[in-house]
């Protein structure tokens, strides 16, 4: 139950700043994404609203050719009853062609609607989904900052203690490379100094020696030159592992 927590506080290494720029990208992408969703939701919603103005005039359309056919058939029945017959076959047919573009008509309004709904649906989950990635995206990019950061501060405080010998390096993927690199390149520099300094410690001490210098004089310098060395030894245990983030 631990391990997720401990991993969690791994990729925060500074929440401040890690959350800070986070909520910049979030803010940043989801203002672009409301923008696409409204122009998409508009669309939509002129789509249905098209269908349901065809849907009422293919209505009218139909209520009126009833009412003609019925004016027609009143006429036929008046002028020549003979034709009575044929004129109710052809306006039966023209009946049943008007019901089926009207079911038709209505078939499709359904259609636009329900893609409406599905599209209000899918940029729902779109945006939350986004959302959640663009906070652990955010976290994680922050880290490869933060991270080689960490390090060094944490390196330099043992730097600051007189221990030079670093052997840590940062992740593949890091970033701060070149950063690192000149941190490097000053503790060499620092262990070159260290090593010449213990060199003249070295001289000084038999120089004192041969001239039999006080004993006091001589373990003062023999606590010296213990100390450098000590700085210039390899952390021995597992006190500074390679990666400690």
């Amino acid at each position: 139950m631990g391990h997720p927590q401990r991993r969690t506080q791994s990729y925060l290494l500074d929440p401040r700043f890690q959350l800070k720029w986070t909520s910049y990208l979030v803010v940043v992408v989801l203002l672009v994404m409301t923008a696409l969703g409204i122009v998409i939701a508009r669309t939509a919603d002129d789509a249905a609203n098209s269908a349901t103005i065809a849907v009422q005039q293919a209505r009218k359309a139909a209520e009126e050719s009833k009412a003609n056919s019925i004016l027609a058939r009143q006429s036929v029945m008046i002028a020549a009853p003979e034709m009575a017959q044929v004129m109710d076959e052809s306006l039966a047919e023209l009946d049943k062609k008007e019901k089926s573009n009207l079911e038709d008509i209505e078939r499709r309004h359904d259609e636009v609607v329900a893609a409406k709904k599905n599209v209000r649906m899918l940029l729902g989950g779109a945006g939350v989904a986004l959302l959640l990635l663009l906070i652990a995206m955010g976290i994680v990019i922050t880290h490869r900052i933060v991270g080689p950061v960490h390090k060094m501060k944490r390196l330099l405080r043992r730097v600051s203690t007189g221990r030079l010998m670093i052997e840590e390096r940062l992740r593949k993927g890091d970033e701060l490379e070149d950063l690192f690199d000149t941190f490097l390149q000053m503790t060499y520099s620092l262990r070159a100094m260290q090593r010449a300094r213990l060199s003249t410690l070295e001289g000084t001490i038999k120089r004192a020696e041969e001239s039999n210098a006080s004993a006091e004089v001589i373990d003062a310098l023999k606590v010296l030159r213990a100390q450098m060395v000590l700085g210039l030894e390899k952390r021995r245990g597992s006190h500074y592992p390679v990666s400690e983030r």
